[in-house]
């Protein structure tokens, strides 16, 4: 009588763990997708920025080369002058808060790279100013959308008469709810 005591417990045990488990897998899979896409560049096919982010001077992708901070793409900006920089255009919830990070290592020459956000007519929304960055290192944004639904992220730089260079990787962009999934086609 003993051992079949033990061994219903035994199983009331195990199919108590099963479906603990069970639960717990249904509920880990509930999440949203980022409006931002591609924020890792793996889907690049070619070494020309395309969509859906939209180039801004000078800039291109690096293909299995070893320059990324994760997987085998990055894209990169570089010239002797003028801004040059990419964009991709997003749609967030008005009136919500937003986290924005980036990964950024950049030319010693570099003073004047900025990150961030505009509105739907290119304005500045929020943005941070970065300088040299000789390794990877992650920028990120707190902000909260106005009452918009279209924004920009974007990231770039102003080179000043020497060669210069800025590389990115590995966007991601929190915050909104499930509603936000949908992305706006880019356009120049």
């Amino acid at each position: 009588m003993i051992g079949k005591q033990f061994a219903i417990g035994k199983i009331t045990v195990v199919i108590s763990t099963l479906l603990t488990l069970s639960l717990s897998s249904i509920q880990a899979q509930a999440s949203c997708a980022s409006p931002l896409s591609s924020g890792d560049f793996e889907g690049q096919t070619s070494q020309r920025v395309t969509s859906p982010w939209v180039p801004e001077g000078r800039v291109g992708i690096d293909r299995g080369l070893g320059y990324s901070n994760g997987g085998k793409n990055n894209a990169w900006m570089r010239n002797v002058s003028g801004w040059n920089g990419i964009r991709q255009r997003v749609r967030l919830q008005p009136n919500t808060q937003y986290q924005l990070t980036v990964y950024v290592r950049t030319s010693g020459n570099v003073t004047d790279g900025y990150f961030g956000v505009r509105d739907s007519q290119q304005k500045v929304f929020s943005e941070i100013k970065f300088g040299n960055l000789p390794r990877y290192t992650p920028l990120t944004l707190g902000f909260r959308t106005g009452s918009q639904t279209e924004y920009n992220i974007f990231t770039g730089f102003w080179a000043l008469g020497q060669d210069s260079w800025v590389q990115v990787d590995d966007y991601r962009l929190t915050g909104g709810s499930c509603a936000d999934v949908e992305l706006v086609p880019a356009s120049n």
